[in-house]
């Protein structure tokens, strides 16, 4: 039995993901403008100590309605330094990827 495994780390945030447990499809889905990306979510009691909560009302449900996504992200200067943030670290992503001969400048 081997003791290792392959991980996924997530080129923009560094999480990583066992590559078994990793949902391509959701990885290559194309991307929706409206996306939030600034999730608001409620704290709402779990089962406690990493086991998985089936009952509704229990986890970390998204508040659609209080989540933003880039645009409105971009249009409230309150936002000002996490949007350079995830541009700057999309543009190095970006790079690198061209750089490495994986996407040409014409695929942007």
């Amino acid at each position: 039995m081997s003791n290792r495994q392959e991980q996924v780390a997530c080129i923009f945030c560094g999480r990583c993901v066992i590559r078994d447990r990793l949902d391509l499809d959701k990885v290559s889905t194309v991307w929706d403008i409206g996306y939030k990306v600034l999730q608001v979510r409620e704290m709402l009691a779990g089962p406690g100590r990493g086991h998985k909560g089936k009952n509704k009302g229990s986890g970390f449900p998204v508040i659609p309605e209080e989540s933003l996504s880039i645009v409105e992200l971009a249009q409230d200067s309150s936002y000002d330094d996490l949007v350079e943030a995830l541009k700057s670290r999309l543009l190095l992503i970006v790079k690198a990827y061209i750089e490495a001969g994986i996407i040409d400048k014409s695929e942007i």
